[in-house]
Formats: C-alpha cells, structure tokens, sequence
C-alpha cells in the first residue's frame, strides 16, 4: 500500500504534553498516512493505563525527588524515562497499520547503527540477549499507535530506583533484577558514536529510524511541526485522577500471572455482594479489564454466579475476560 509518511520531532520533554499529543495526533490521523512521532521525556515513570502506580513503582520516592508520574492509554508494564531514552510512536488508522513493519523500522535502525537487534517475547526488542526496547500499543474505532522506547544512554540507577518489578514478573521471565535485564544501545554502537555524548546517539538513533522508514514505506520522509494540542487532553494527562486513579476501600485482593500478564483484583463486599471492583494489570489489553468491573458490580459473591457472568461478555470479548472471571470464581 502507498502511503505518505510524516515525521514529528519534538524537543518538548514535558510527559504530560508528550503523551497528549500522541492521544491528539492519533485521533487525528488520517487514512493513507503513516506518522511517526520522535520524542523524549524528563525523568519520568509512565505506567500502563491498568497499572496501581502504588504498586508499580515507589510514588514516595518520585514525589521526593521532583519526577514525573505519568499515565498511558495503552496496556503493558511501568518504564523509566530520562534523557538518554528515546521514544517512538507510529500513529495510522486501520489497513496501514501493521505491527511487524513497525517494528522492522526499528531492527533496521539498528542495524544501520551497527546493532544486530532482535524481537523477544510478546513485545520487546533486545540485543545480546538483554531488552532496550519495550512495546505497547493502542486502538480504538481504526485509529491506532505503537510506541516504546529505545534505551540509548539510560541511567541504570534511577531505572531500578523508581520501579517496582514483582519478584512472580522476573522469575516468569528467568531473570533475578530489573537491571540486570535491559542494556543502553550505547554498549553496542561501533565506531565514533560510542565515544557520543547523549544528545549525538539519540539525534543518530531519530536519524536512523527516518531512514529506515523512508526505506520500508519506500517514500521520502516529511517533517512537520507539532500541531497546538487541545487544552483539554493536556489537563487530562497531568491530572492527578488520570495519574493515580481512585482507591476502593477493597476487603478481598486476588492476585495471580497468566501467561499475558500480571493481574491484581481488589474486590470491595456489602454483605454477599460486590459492591465495587479494581483490576489492574501489566497486559498489553487495555479495555477488557473496564468490561469486567462493570459487569461484577452488584453482582453476588458466588463462584457460580460469578463463573455466569461469562454469558453476559459482549460478542468478540477476548479470552482474557474468561479466565479472569475463572480467577475470581477459583478464590471463593
């Protein structure tokens, strides 16, 4: 398929306005065009749109030391982002958008940096056997994003400072820390660039993924400026009910890894019945978890009733929502 690319850069590195303008641009995209949108951000912890930021990273710690706390609208695990990362988003609607193309612009990026990359796992990139880039992605009526970042020169320290990675996630995954599985790209560049400084990497790294897009579109890059953003989207992202969410005072907390992620279940009881319900989770889904809570509410704490409820999904539901209903009927 012909299409148009379009590239945006932005030296913004404020997560809030970042994070908007990917909603904004996404919302926005038009058919036949692939946008791919170059940013970075300050000091930030960004959690999937199911996470329990009380859970997944140290919020005491990032208020105290004057971090971002930030929210996503895609699924997937917290990351840390400072100024040696760089993140990407490819933005198309339905029929252009295609995961493995985008992800090879990314392989190719590397390679043209001297890096032989590789795909691992349900959405990682890594090199030697240690990740440097970690996936998510987004759709909503044919409108779609795939984003991550790319670990070029990243301050290992501040990584496992602010993030909590549960010991049941490392061990699905063979390893004993969080450090002790990603790697900077900087490692693994030849020649000059691996004497750059940071601002030289990550400006060759938005040189290379141009190109390598150029090349699997088979068109000339065109770069535009970041359109104003809307004020609304902007207030959304930095928002403290975004960010943090609401608590329940939950009575009964069911916590359990399938194989497509981690899932904590606070349930809160009036008598016999739930009364509210949380899910949080590290999947790459994002509104089957949403589907869920509305569906148990109010309904009675009984492992059949619950196991019922399966009947009552909306045509095309995943299998996710079977096996957690499955979940929550197992602890009663």
């Amino acid at each position: 398929m012909m299409c148009r690319l379009r590239v945006i850069k932005t030296d913004c590195t404020d997560p809030y306005v970042n994070l908007a303008a990917e909603e904004y641009l996404t919302m926005n995209a038009e058919d036949g065009v692939m946008t791919l949108f170059l940013w970075q951000n300050a000091h930030t912890v960004v959690i999937g749109k199911n996470q329990n930021p009380w859970r997944e990273c140290n919020v005491e710690a990032i208020k105290r030391d004057g971090i971002y706390l930030a929210r996503r609208m895609s699924g997937g695990g917290a990351v840390y982002h400072d100024l040696g990362n760089l993140n990407f988003t490819f933005i198309a609607k339905d029929g252009l958008f295609d995961i493995e193309r985008q992800t090879d612009v990314i392989l190719l990026a590397c390679r043209l940096l001297g890096i032989n990359a590789v795909k691992t796992g349900r959405n990682d990139l890594t090199v030697t056997g240690k990740k440097f880039s970690g996936h998510a992605y987004f759709s909503s009526h044919g409108f779609n994003y795939h984003h991550g970042t790319i670990m070029m020169d990243v301050k290992g320290d501040d990584l496992s400072k602010y993030l909590n990675v549960s010991a049941a996630k490392l061990k699905s995954k063979g390893v004993e820390s969080v450090r002790s599985r990603v790697t900077n790209l900087r490692e693994h560049v030849d020649g000059p660039l691996r004497d750059a400084d940071t601002k030289e990497l990550i400006l060759a790294m938005q040189d290379a993924m141009v190109r390598a897009a150029s090349r699997e579109y088979g068109c000339k890059a065109e770069e535009e400026e970041l359109p104003e953003i809307p004020e609304a989207l902007l207030s959304k992202y930095a928002s403290e009910e975004w960010r943090l969410g609401t608590k329940i005072p939950f009575t009964k907390n069911i916590e359990h890894r399938f194989e497509w992620g981690g899932v904590e279940i606070q349930l809160e009881m009036k008598g016999e019945y739930i009364r509210n319900c949380r899910i949080y989770s590290d999947a790459l889904e994002t509104e089957v978890f949403d589907v869920i809570e509305d569906l148990i509410r109010d309904c009675r704490y009984d492992a059949g009733d619950i196991r019922g409820l399966s009947s009552a999904l909306p045509e095309g539901t995943s299998a996710t929502a079977h096996e957690i209903l499955g979940l929550i009927a197992k602890s009663i």
